[in-house]
């Protein structure tokens, strides 16, 4: 029979016990935001990227002229994002126009798995890109002639995407007659595909 001097040595111990588990979770938390810390400092842009688009996270895209693209996170480029809008479009945004990429708040879950891939006019098999140049996927898609809004800084145009060179897009306006706008690459800040969805 256990007497009264046992008994405090008991409490003691689940005393002590209880503080080692304390101290352990405290050192556990230290240690994972320490670990988060040190892999963001380490993370590059398209890792981050790549790592959104796998989960088909919800984005808000905002570019360096400020507009906003929100959807899902659908592919990342070699250059470029491309995002579903939640207005069923599709929206490419060059790397060099992106100010930045957010998650909206309390929104970091997984993906429905039943709601499956939207539809794209410039991917063979309605998959994402890959790793594709962003003037790659214009000349595929500009094959089946999409409707697009290009927008750059302060300016859009809208028309049926007709070719795609080296460092240009012609786009086919409407009008009577219809003109073609030569778009230089370099200052697009966001594509939209009108009819993609």
């Amino acid at each position: 029979m256990a007497d009264i001097g046992d008994e405090g040595r008991f409490d003691e111990i689940d005393r002590w016990a209880a503080e080692a588990r304390a101290r352990e979770a405290a050192d556990a938390r230290v240690r994972e935001r320490w670990l988060r810390a040190q892999a963001e400092e380490g993370a590059q842009m398209a890792q981050v990227l790549a790592g959104l688009a796998e989960r088909g996270a919800t984005v808000v895209v905002t570019t360096i002229a400020g507009r906003s693209v929100v959807g899902r996170l659908a592919s990342v480029g070699q250059d470029f994002v491309r995002v579903a809008t939640t207005a069923g479009s599709t929206s490419l945004v060059p790397f060099s126009a992106l100010a930045w990429l957010r998650e909206p708040p309390g929104d970091r879950r997984r993906p429905d798995p039943a709601v499956g891939p939207d539809p794209s006019p410039f991917a063979d098999d309605g998959g994402p890109p890959g790793a594709a140049a962003l003037v790659d996927l214009l000349a595929q898609a500009a094959a089946v002639r999409p409707r697009v809004t290009v927008h750059s800084n302060g300016a859009s145009v809208t028309g049926d995407l007709r070719s795609v060179g080296i460092d240009m897009a012609v786009v086919q306006t409407d009008g009577d007659p219809p003109g073609l706008t030569y778009v230089r690459l370099a200052s697009v800040y966001e594509i939209s595909f009108l009819d993609s969805g």
